[in-house]
């Protein structure tokens, strides 16, 4: 009877674990997907009467951390980070009892600087919004009213004030197209590197303020010697522009998905 009783309530602690435990493999626009397509990695934990949100860099790093009241997400509360893949806070932002952003929010550049600093009152933002090149220098400034838009003042790369048309955000550009342009271009990679890999593997990099391609980085399981030929690959690629925000040139990441699946020879 009593080993009824032990087994029963371990029955019972298994199903309560896996019922406050979730795990959830998202693709690059956090949508839910299956294992090996996964560029992020998500675990919902409950915790008190909270759902504890982490979110993991397919290199295992924490990408973002903040808490819910329920596990589908509807609701954060209180604060809130993001992290870079290198493990750099990147922003940082509080929720109110409201669900709305409420107080400073702050993003950082992967160098440590401000990237941009402003407050929310209520989900609304208030006050000056700060946003300043990579240099350190100030870029815009904008006046919030109740979270209306009341004047934007732009200042050059020198910091000098500037007269001209705002751009919020610009995608980088490649050779005058795009994704689907750069898509093109490695597909000769078939051609230029020997390999053998049946799969998925993600190329991972940043596209600096001079369009040059820096920090090339694969967490895949494969050898070495082909990261450093994939790395001196995607580094020799010349072509971008880079990302523009708030009227400056940003650093921008991005993932590559490479799915191979028969061995291609050099040629």
């Amino acid at each position: 009877m009593n080993k009824k009783i032990l087994v029963l309530l371990v029955l019972c602690a298994f199903q309560l674990s896996a019922q406050d435990s979730i795990v959830n493999y998202l693709d690059f626009k956090d949508i839910k997907t299956k294992k090996q397509y996964a560029y992020y990695v998500e675990t919902l934990v409950k915790k008190e009467r909270f759902w504890e949100h982490t979110l993991y860099h397919r290199n295992r790093k924490i990408r973002e951390k903040g808490q819910y009241l329920n596990k589908n997400k509807k609701k954060p509360i209180g604060q809130f980070y993001r992290f870079s893949r290198e493990g750099n806070i990147q922003w940082s932002c509080t929720y109110n009892s409201k669900h709305k952003q409420h107080g400073t929010a702050t993003s950082w550049f992967d160098d440590k600087k401000i990237n941009y600093t402003g407050n929310f009152e209520n989900g609304t933002k208030v006050g000056i919004w700060k946003y300043y090149h990579t240099s350190g220098k100030i870029a815009c400034k904008q006046y919030f009213q109740k979270g209306k838009l009341m004047k934007s003042v732009i200042f050059d790369a020198e910091g000098q004030k500037i007269k001209t048309d705002l751009i919020e955000f610009q995608d980088p550009k490649f050779k005058g197209g795009g994704f689907n342009k750069f898509s093109e271009r490695i597909k000769e990679i078939h051609n230029r590197i020997d390999f053998q890999i049946n799969g998925l593997i993600f190329i991972n990099f940043d596209i600096d303020i001079d369009g040059t391609i820096k920090n090339v980085v694969i967490d895949d399981n494969i050898t070495k010697d082909l990261k450093r030929r994939l790395t001196i690959y995607f580094e020799g690629i010349k072509g971008w522009s880079p990302a523009i925000s708030m009227n400056r040139k940003i650093p921008y990441s991005l993932t590559i998905p490479l799915n191979f699946r028969v061995r291609f020879e050099e040629r």
